[in-house]
Formats: structure tokens, C-alpha cells, sequence
């Protein structure tokens, strides 16, 4: 049994000994990260998220440098609130855009591959982007009971499976639609790749 690459290169598929097609030998991500192509961030400490789509921003925004020769799958967008209590009821998800240019990397994006090579991307904790971000998804909510206690997953991890693609000049930060001060960390895992 044969299967095509993109390129139309004929090569051997494996299979199970009852005929069924091995798609992965492992995880989803492997054979990107042992590529060196997969990496990880997070912020450091609990940070204050800008309301709403600000273009003025804080957070955590992962954006591709203007000619870094890249893209970013966007692999996974993690959150958790640090506090029992946030300071208002918001709603967590991530929004894009693009006018990175004043962006810097300020948090280093590791490679998932140890020793692998740097990631292009900056990330930012403070950035003021030339263009109004768009809320592209949202993922969950933070509210109060009557006892002034938050509701709302503690922990929060979405599997984005390659499904945003960021390319050049562009960006994706995580969205809070009400200010949060210093309550939320976030992370983002993502693949690079030559398109």
C-alpha cells in the first residue's frame, strides 16, 4: 500500500496487523516538536488584561514579526484565574489583528524540542497595536453568586488543533472583555512552519 506526499512522492503507509492505517506514532504534536517546530509561553505571573478589543494592550499577545517568513498554528490557548474572587464578571477568549509593529518580545517562547532552535515570534505583555484587534473566539465565562464567590472553570485549556493560522504582521492575544486586575495567566502553544 502506497500514499502521495504533497509533492506526489509515492511512499509506503503502515499499518496495524489487522490492516487498519497508523496515522501517528504518538502524540498529535510529535513528529512537529521533535521537528522543532512546536513552542510553548506563558505569563509569569498573573497579569492585567486590557478590556475589551483595546489597541492598546495588555495580556498576553503572541505576534509574528512583518517578515519573519513564518506562520503560527495556533495549537492550544490556555488560562486560569489566580485569585478566588476576580476583580469583575468578564468573559475569557482570544481575539486578532494585525499593526504589530511596536511589538517586542518580552516572555521568550520555548521550543517544545529541548535544545531546539528560537522561536521568530515576539511576545508581548504591553503593546499598542496600529490596528483595533477583532474578538475572534470566546471560551468561557467568570461570574458571582450571591456569596461574592467566582463561577467559572479554575483552569482552562482549548485545543485549537492548527485552526488559527498567524501570519506575518499579525497577531493573537488573549481577550477579557471587563479588566481583571493582575488575575489571569495565559498561554499559547503553537507551530511554526515555512508556508
Amino acid at each position: 500500500m502506497y500514499g502521495k506526499t504533497k509533492a506526489g512522492s509515492g511512499l509506503p503507509v503502515l499499518v496495524e496487523d489487522t490492516g487498519a492505517l497508523i496515522l501517528s506514532r504518538g502524540g498529535k504534536y510529535r513528529e512537529a516538536t521533535e521537528d522543532g517546530r512546536v513552542f510553548a509561553v506563558a505569563n509569569q505571573a498573573a497579569v492585567t488584561t486590557t478590556a475589551g478589543l483595546a489597541a492598546t494592550y495588555t495580556g498576553l499577545a503572541l505576534c509574528n514579526p512583518v517578515g519573519s517568513g513564518k506562520n503560527f498554528a495556533l495549537l492550544g490557548f490556555g488560562y486560569v484565574n489566580t485569585k478566588a474572587v476576580p476583580t469583575v464578571a468578564t468573559v475569557v477568549g482570544i481575539m486578532t489583528g494585525g499593526g504589530v509593529g511596536a511589538a517586542t518580545s518580552v516572555i521568550a517562547g520555548r521550543n517544545r524540542l529541548s535544545g531546539g532552535p528560537s522561536s521568530v515570534a515576539y511576545v508581548d505583555s504591553a503593546v499598542v497595536f496600529t490596528e483595533a484587534p477583532v474578538l475572534e473566539q470566546v471560551f468561557s465565562t467568570f461570574q458571582f453568586s450571591a456569596s461574592n464567590e467566582a463561577i467559572g472553570p479554575s483552569v482552562n485549556w482549548i485545543d485549537l488543533e492548527g485552526s488559527v493560522i498567524v501570519t506575518p504582521g499579525y497577531h493573537v492575544s488573549a481577550y477579557n472583555q471587563e479588566i481583571n486586575a493582575t488575575t489571569f495567566i495565559y498561554s499559547f502553544l503553537w507551530e511554526e512552519y515555512t508556508p
